[in-house]
């Protein structure tokens, strides 16, 4: 069967370049190709045209992506109604994140004007969590989960004309090697990306921490199912002989959560002479001096941590389950290694105060990391927090349209300790200062991802 697999638009309407691709979708055209079938992906983020930009300028420009939903006539839209025309698909799958959802739909909406033919199923981490929101009359099925399962399940009952309940629950992958590589060659426009936008992977997949505010375990699950070595090793050789990759982005939540693992990736690489450069996510509990040194010698460039909050007491109520002095301890090493390091942020939790936003900013400029991401806390369904958030009256999740869901907007803030007036001066103020301190910093390092121009 031709399928069409699609990452609907919400970064490239502000004009923000989005790094790297929709991998998760890679991954489910791969098991469809490996089953025999045409797949075809539609990244509607992807703009070579567009930059990479701070929160602070990033903020103003949300009007944009509100504006886009309500013009049929925009460049994006028509671009999809193309690719529809070109590939002719059967079926037609869209990923969904929250802020997403209005976008998703009308994505939705345009394939069944094109064809009512088609079948339309939606999947990611916004359906597995309320799959209610998205049959609103142009969606079929919806996948809940970790797709692969459940995306072949669906596609085989299509073929077979055999009974499918509307939601199809996907179940987890225990050996992820038998997974299939990511089908990056299925990209419709693979030749406009960078190479390093092609390096993006994931080493294991679930999340053992309890932070109330992440839903990386909403699609998971807790228990952390690693690839080999072998296999991260085979991949990151395809990637680059294919695709001239020489920069990985490990995207997994904590890179560096089995040290032997680590170790044994890095005497790998070295032994091997693969020779690239790479970056990971982590946390400042799982790193020592000795196994940055060698990530380092191995070729990591970069290490990006989620500290999110300079006060101990937010950290304690989000359940980050790290100490302030463990951040200390950590970016000492880091910084003292030369190696570029890039922290995490994230303000406007519900019992956020002006005091405890000005421990951030104070905090950040006490470790002085080369970079910071500073990002406005958006309650995501399926997390302990969003709970929270609708038990306190500042979110009814049955009426609201989703729009506020983008954490690089200052507006739209859940905070109950805090006018959203306020919030959004200090917010804006905070801003302001990471811009200028991330410009100071990259005279000495630099995030190679960064896209001026």
């Amino acid at each position: 069967m031709k399928i069409l697999l699609i990452d609907p638009p919400f970064q490239r309407f502000i004009g923000f370049y989005r790094f790297y691709f929709p991998l998760g979708l890679t991954y489910l055209a791969a098991v469809l190709k490996q089953a025999g079938h045409e797949v075809l992906i539609y990244d509607a983020e992807h703009d070579p045209k567009c930059i990479s930009s701070s929160m602070k300028d990033l903020s103003p420009q949300h009007f944009l992506y509100q504006e886009a939903l309500l013009d049929d006539s925009n460049e994006i839209w028509s671009e999809y109604r193309q690719i529809l025309s070109d590939f002719n698909p059967e079926i037609v799958g869209v990923s969904v994140l929250s802020v997403k959802l209005t976008s998703a739909l009308k994505i939705a909406k345009m394939t069944k004007e094109f064809n009512s033919g088609i079948t339309v199923f939606t999947g990611g981490e916004h359906v597995t969590v309320r799959p209610q929101d998205v049959f609103t009359g142009n969606v079929d099925f919806a996948i809940c989960g970790e797709g692969e399962q459940g995306i072949l399940r669906m596609v085989q009952g299509i073929e077979k004309k055999t009974y499918l309940p509307k939601i199809i629950k996907s179940e987890l992958i225990q050996d992820i090697d038998i997974i299939p590589m990511p089908a990056i060659e299925c990209l419709s426009n693979i030749s406009s990306y960078r190479p390093i936008d092609l390096g993006l992977m994931m080493s294991a997949r679930g999340c053992p921490f309890n932070c109330t505010f992440c839903g990386l375990s909403t699609i998971w699950g807790h228990h952390v199912r690693t690839h080999s070595i072998d296999r991260i090793i085979e991949e990151i050789l395809v990637r680059k002989n294919l695709y001239h990759v020489d920069y990985f982005s490990f995207r997994n939540g904590t890179f560096t959560l089995n040290k032997n693992s680590v170790i044994e990736f890095c005497n790998r690489l070295l032994k091997d002479s693969v020779n690239i450069k790479w970056e990971c996510l982590t946390r400042v509990d799982v790193i020592d001096k000795e196994l940055v040194l060698l990530m380092k010698e191995a070729g990591c460039e970069t290490i990006r941590i989620g500290v999110e909050s300079g006060s101990q007491k937010i950290l304690d109520y989000i359940k980050k389950g790290i100490s302030l002095d463990q951040v200390r301890k950590a970016a000492k090493i880091l910084n003292e290694s030369g190696i570029f390091w890039a922290s995490y942020f994230m303000l406007g939790v519900p019992m956020e105060t002006i005091e405890s936003m000005d421990a951030s900013l104070n905090f950040i400029k006490e470790i002085d990391p080369p970079f910071v991401t500073l990002s406005k806390f958006t309650p995501l369904p399926g997390t302990e927090m969003f709970q929270e958030v609708v038990d306190f009256g500042l979110l009814d999740p049955e009426t609201t349209d989703w729009l506020w869901a983008a954490n690089q907007s200052m507006n739209g803030s859940f905070t109950k300790l805090i006018s959203e007036k306020d919030f959004v001066n200090k917010m804006d103020q905070i801003a302001q200062y990471v811009k200028e301190s991330n410009a100071y910093h990259s005279s000495k390092y630099a995030d190679v991802r960064i896209k001026k121009e």
